[in-house]
């Protein structure tokens, strides 16, 4: 996480991530289904701005997000009082910029940073590890925001297998403007007798080629055909976004938002600035060199 300090205050930026490869491996004991999946952060970010208070106060620049006790930023400082036995209290107002229910992660996120921005901010003093126990308590993909910009997830997405990437790609993320249920396309999804699963192993080895055709040929997510099933406006909007020069399409997740692979950051603020006056939605032109943000 990429984090500023002045004065006691700390801001801190929760990336949005987009998912490279995602295939579902089968049906777990535990009612979740088993899933391999490459995540990379954006450069689109959320930003938290933290300082003391008395208690818990939380505030969003989105006034229709949920701030009390299920809002995931609230659950993972109660997570972390609970288990530092600190009682001391932190006022957050979170800037949001990632759409919500889109498959970018943003409240997976927004999560992550609280634990890294509450865990210097109080000097708790625990490690990467041991905030990743802690992630992994609050979502399957929190635990991702923890570590490196990207990563292999397995299991629920809770196992990270850090792949460090020196590649920085180009991409035009589309926001359509609704949100899409999670639970729901998993619930809709139907694991076959027979089905063709991908191999990961594909997209690894042209995520470090520097060829962003190469890998846009590899772009692969198995929950495509359930979402576009029940949102045939997604579908459209894929057909759309293919008549541009993007190396590769994809929905991020479980949707609501694509994005599209380019060649070049020219070529990513070109097609942008094109896809701006389409009315598909908001676009977020946007690059995987999260590290690289100074605001």
């Amino acid at each position: 996480m990429k984090f500023w300090e002045d004065r006691g205050k700390i801001k801190i930026a929760a990336p949005a991530k987009i998912n490279l490869f995602l295939e579902i491996l089968g049906k777990r004991p535990d009612g979740y289904h088993e899933i391999e999946t490459v995540m990379q952060k954006v450069c689109l970010c959320d930003y938290l701005y933290l300082e003391d208070n008395e208690g818990l106060e939380l505030s969003c620049s989105n006034p229709g997000l949920e701030t009390g006790e299920n809002n995931l930023i609230v659950k993972a400082v109660r997570l972390l009082q609970k288990e530092s036995g600190v009682s001391r209290g932190v006022k957050i107002f979170l800037e949001k910029n990632i759409p919500v229910g889109a498959g970018l992660g943003g409240g997976s996120s927004d999560a992550a940073a609280t634990l890294i921005g509450i865990n210097k901010m109080w000097r708790l003093g625990y490690d990467s590890e041991k905030l990743m126990l802690f992630a992994s308590r609050l979502g399957s993909d929190v635990p991702f925001f923890v570590g490196e910009n990207t990563a292999i997830c397995r299991g629920r997405g809770e196992i990270i297998q850090p792949f460090p990437s020196r590649v920085i790609y180009h991409y035009v993320i589309v926001y359509p403007g609704f949100e899409v249920s999670t639970a729901t396309i998993y619930k809709n999804f139907k694991i076959g007798l027979t089905k063709n699963l991908k191999d990961v192993s594909f997209t690894l080895r042209f995520l470090e080629s520097d060829d962003a055709t190469l890998l846009g040929k590899c772009l692969h997510n198995r929950l495509e055909d359930v979402v576009f099933k029940l949102y045939p406006q997604l579908e459209e909007i894929r057909q759309k976004l293919r008549k541009f020069d993007f190396c590769g399409v994809l929905l991020s997740g479980s949707g609501s938002a694509m994005y599209g692979l380019c060649r070049s950051g020219s070529d990513a603020n070109n097609i942008g600035q094109k896809l701006k006056t389409f009315g598909i939605g908001d676009v977020f032109v946007v690059t995987s060199d999260f590290e690289g943000i100074t605001k």
